[in-house]
């Protein structure tokens, strides 16, 4: 076995596919498309769609920069300073692009919304959740989603729209969502059920990266629910039951409680609990 292949998280991430997205982040911050000044964007494709598309290019970038990293075994200390950098970036394209947003009805819009709200909890970034919550839609025709609205109001964004609305993706993020109903024993019995669910579930089949580890393993980014991670730290989940399960960030959540930031989280959001 390979030092890369006894450090991974990730048993399908290769080392071709780590390398291979390294090389595509340091080409982004030297080719001039993709400079970090959202006026030069502009400059540089001379057309406003192709701009926010290249702009927003960017930011998924450096979304999966981190995401493959994570699944590389990277140290994640140096991944909370990329982290900010993203979100940094992602004001910038706000500001730039404000018509621009995620739509929750998409299940890669969705997915990134857990994902990146993950890591705001997992990080300890309150401060870069509102960043977020500016890049999604809140036209109801781009879909209201209960969970989210639950999720945010707990994060201490309460006029997150969808209070009254259904789940736009029941599966697999229905189990999560009736998980909050029950104690705690019964969270973390449905938080097996979920990671047995969740890579064979319609909204994940329907993610630009899934089955890559199959078809294209040289772009492989790693499969993580970071979400299951974010639910054990803000309702303070034993994850013994299923911390080895595959797609459980385990390393995220001992790093949170290494850190004593999940102290910090319970003292500000309120309980995650259904309406």
């Amino acid at each position: 076995m390979t030092p890369f292949e006894e450090r991974r998280r990730d048993p399908a991430i290769t080392q071709e596919a780590y390398q291979g997205y390294l090389t595509t982040t340091e080409y982004m911050f030297t080719d001039t498309t993709y400079v970090e000044s959202r006026d030069q964007i502009k400059k540089v494709t001379n057309d406003l769609t192709c701009a926010r598309r290249v702009s927003f290019s960017r930011i998924r970038s450096l979304v999966e920069d981190v995401w493959v990293r994570y699944s590389a075994g990277i140290p994640l200390m140096p991944l909370r300073e990329r982290m900010k950098y993203i979100f940094q970036d992602l004001q910038r394209h706000n500001e730039a692009f404000p018509k621009d947003s995620f739509k929750l009805w998409e299940p890669d819009a969705y997915y990134f919304t857990m994902l990146l709200t993950s890591w705001t909890v997992l990080f300890n970034l309150p401060e870069y959740l509102n960043v977020l919550v500016a890049h999604i839609s809140q036209d109801p025709e781009d879909g209201e989603d209960c969970f989210l609205h639950t999720l945010f109001r707990s994060l201490g964004v309460p006029d997150f729209p969808g209070r009254q609305a259904e789940l736009l993706h029941e599966d697999p993020y229905g189990i999560l969502y009736d998980s909050l109903t029950g104690n705690k024993e019964y969270q973390q019995k449905d938080m097996r059920t979920y990671l047995k669910r969740w890579y064979k579930s319609e909204a994940i089949e329907g993610c630009y990266w899934h089955g890559r580890h199959v078809f294209k393993p040289s772009v492989h980014l790693g499969y993580w629910a970071f979400e299951t991670g974010m639910l054990t730290i803000l309702n303070d989940l034993d994850d013994s039951s299923y911390r080895e399960l595959d797609f459980y960030p385990r390393h995220m959540v001992d790093y949170c409680r290494e850190q004593g930031w999940h102290k910090e989280i319970a003292e500000r959001v309120l309980p995650l609990r259904r309406e």
